[in-house]
């Protein structure tokens, strides 16, 4: 069997599966990528889609309520709004009990919540920076996503052309659109505005945004990650040297940022496997039945356990993530597990 060189560790993304070993896959692949270009597109939906969800607001605020969540549009921005300065905004989700949202990887159903921003000339919104999200179960599907309350955080550049208005403000406008599940989805969206002074510190969200960056996966420079395709040509296996002390020997949860190349519902001693061989730590992962091509680059989080649990078996929340464009591993990314493992 061989491999392709290693790829530097940021989420984790780690190289494709090799040619050489993929040849046993290509067959099966192009099937299965005529089978899911056949499938219906609500093959992926979450059990019941209720339409009519949909948040309005006849006053547009910097928060928007509906019966599920609570989602508000927030700022930290402790020098002031101007060129060069630390920005950031964010969407701040506070769900009812037993609803979630998803995140950039829904999982077996879903969709990420979606943030379109409309703001001033000299000003520029990165990616959101995701969280590292709970596993949560849903009969015999695996979602990733957030239930309790999470900020999605977005830093913003300020450049040198940045004027503020003629009163000192700056008006920062965002249309999101989210899917909240229970066992239904219901579709939701709002129009937020918020109106920000520029000569004054605005630290009110900095716990919020600081648990957020807490949360986030850490960027691992001296990882790296490999995959390779094993001879029964649905699974691989997967090495990753370079982990911290801290991970060594824990048992870690496996966040993919491809939504259709594993099988996320897979069950850890039961349909994959992960061990230690020294400080490298290996594991056996389920390939996707409706996998389509696969990606260029496989990035994923790895999850270290929350404090006094094991994120392989606990069944309850304790409390506690990014793509190789951006702060994160070319490959992997290493983050604190929220609530573990849920079942609905």
């Amino acid at each position: 069997m061989r491999f392709l060189p290693p790829s530097p560790v940021m989420l984790i993304s780690a190289p494709p599966f090799p040619p050489c070993a993929a040849v046993a896959l290509l067959l099966v692949l192009s099937l299965l990528a005529l089978c899911t270009a056949l499938l219906p597109a609500s093959a992926r939906a979450q059990i019941q889609l209720k339409m009519g969800g949909a948040a309005s607001a006849a006053v547009v605020s910097d928060t928007v309520t509906t019966p599920r969540v609570q989602a508000q549009l927030v700022a930290l921005a402790p020098q002031g709004i101007a060129p060069g300065q630390p920005l950031k905004l964010g969407l701040r989700i506070k769900h009812q009990p037993d609803w979630h949202t998803y995140w950039k990887n829904a999982g077996d159903s879903g969709l990420p919540t979606q943030l379109d921003w409309q703001l001033p000339s000299g000003m520029q919104a990165a990616e959101i920076d995701w969280p590292t999200p709970q596993q949560i179960r849903v009969g015999d599907m695996l979602n990733y996503g957030y239930e309790g309350t999470v900020l999605l955080p977005v830093a913003v550049q300020v450049t040198p052309d940045f004027q503020p208005r003629a009163d000192g403000t700056v008006d920062i406008r965002l249309k999101a659109s989210w899917l909240v599940c229970r066992v239904e989805c219901i579709p939701e969206e709002g129009q937020f505005a918020l109106s920000l002074p520029t000569d004054v510190a605005d630290t009110m969200w900095a716990a919020d945004f600081a648990q957020a960056h807490a949360q986030a996966p850490q960027s691992l420079e001296a990882a790296q990650s490999r995959f390779s395709a094993l001879p029964s040509g649905d699974r691989v296996s997967l090495r990753v040297h370079g982990l911290p002390a801290t991970a060594h020997g824990q048992t870690l949860a496996f966040y993919p940022e491809s939504a259709d190349t594993f099988h996320h519902a897979a069950v850890l001693g039961k349909d994959w496997q992960q061990a230690w061989e020294g400080n490298v730590w290996t594991a056996e992962l389920p390939l996707s039945a409706m996998r389509g091509a696969t990606p260029a680059q496989l990035s994923f989080v790895l999850g270290l356990p929350a404090a006094g649990t094991d994120v392989a078996h606990a069944p309850r929340p304790v409390v506690a993530h990014h793509s190789p464009r951006r702060r994160h591993l070319d490959g992997c990314g290493l983050g604190p597990v929220l609530p573990p493992w849920r079942r609905l």
